[in-house]
């Protein structure tokens, strides 16, 4: 497990290695009226943003309150100013050392809940290694390697660790679950009436994430998943950035028309394909659209999120770099993936965004197919 930790700190310092210099150091000291958008080798929040704060870079310090939510990837996080809603962060090595309003969603190589921290809604934590010494108000859920509480945890927990080692200062006032690499352990006066129950079917947690959860199947290939994702949007940006920057001009005013274009793409050419298949002559031609739609389909949440960070690009009219764009569209496609974990509604989630996505860029290429044919 500490080679997964090692793994997951270096991935996220390579990935803001060579940024434009204009972007890589940005200082918030004024406050933000409304939701903002950064990517920077290094971002430092010292005043309050009043709408949602999305994120992404090598060493993110939030020092100030965020009034809605908070989205970001890292190699490096640190938050210590209050967060009124909920934060969903992904990084090397992270640590919240402030009062979080809503629900807590992290994915690191190394985690760590201070004493000073309070999580008002759910704690949900996949890393390395993960320490809570602060209070989880609701329910606690940790899968981890090495995992260490000393907090007070008031809700129902759930924690799947290779190691558990609970502190003095551990308190739990509803039931646990768990799952311990060497079986059962002893909780001591850490139980406040309730009871610990030891899950012998958790420890396909510790191996195995489902479909349903991240599509990995391990922690390490979770790794591996943040590293082929930004190895799918670095290749994408770089072949086909200039159609991304020209698919986001005036979007906002065609959300629907993408979206039906789209969703015709998602279902017409499906049955373009049964009905090549049933014709011989068109035998070739079906398995040829059909490598191509899995395809589109495999990679359609890495598009979506470059297309989103190159929306977010337009509309702030930000003079975002290359490498800018590319780890804001990291951060967006961890995002999606995790929307898209949701029972029934992540598959909604992800019909509209790749019928948006493929819509966006299906109406671009006829708009300049018409160009062409009226110059």
């Amino acid at each position: 497990m500490k080679n997964v930790t090692t793994l997951i700190l270096a991935l996220f310092s390579v990935l803001t290695f060579g940024q434009s210099e204009e972007r890589n150091e940005i200082l918030i000291d004024k406050v933000q009226p409304d939701d903002i958008y950064l990517a920077g080798e290094k971002i430092e929040v010292n005043a309050a943003v009043k709408g949602d704060l999305v994120i992404a870079g090598g060493n993110l310090i939030i020092k100030d309150s965020i009034h809605g939510d908070l989205t970001g990837a890292g190699g490096e996080v640190s938050i210590e100013g209050h967060i009124v809603d909920d934060v969903r962060i992904a990084g090397g090595k992270i640590t919240i050392d402030s009062e979080i309003g809503d629900d807590l969603v992290v994915f690191g190589g190394e985690v760590v809940i201070t004493e000073n921290a309070r999580i008002n809604g759910k704690l949900v934590c996949f890393a390395g290694d993960v320490t809570v010494n602060g209070e989880v108000i609701e329910k606690l859920d940790v899968r981890a390697g090495d995992v260490t509480i000393n907090g007070t945890i008031r809700g129902p927990s759930k924690v799947v660790g290779e190691d558990i080692t609970l502190g003095s200062n551990a308190k739990f006032y509803k039931e646990v679950e768990y799952w311990h690499s060497d079986g059962e352990i002893s909780f001591n006066d850490a139980l406040v009436n309730t009871q610990a129950q030891f899950n012998e079917n958790l420890k396909e947690d510790a191996t195995q994430l489902s479909l349903t959860t991240f599509g990995t199947k391990s922690i390490s290939s979770w790794v591996k998943y943040i590293l082929s994702a930004f190895l799918a949007i670095l290749v994408f940006h770089a072949l086909f950035k200039h159609a991304f920057s020209k698919a986001v001009e005036g979007i906002e005013h065609n959300w629907l028309k993408s979206f039906g274009f789209g969703l015709v793409y998602l279902i017409g050419i499906p049955l373009l394909i049964i009905v090549a298949l049933l014709m011989i002559i068109g035998i070739p031609l079906g398995l040829f659209a059909t490598a191509i739609f899995i395809f589109s389909l495999f990679f359609g949440h890495f598009i979506a999120a470059i297309l989103l960070a190159y929306y977010f690009k337009y509309k702030k009219d930000n003079n975002w770099g290359f490498w800018s764009i590319t780890l804001l569209a990291l951060g967006f496609a961890l995002l999606m993936r995790l929307l898209t974990t949701i029972p029934y509604v992540g598959i909604v989630v992800s019909v509209v965004i790749l019928s948006i996505t493929y819509g966006a860029l299906t109406l671009k290429v006829i708009q300049s197919k018409k160009q062409l044919v009226y110059n």
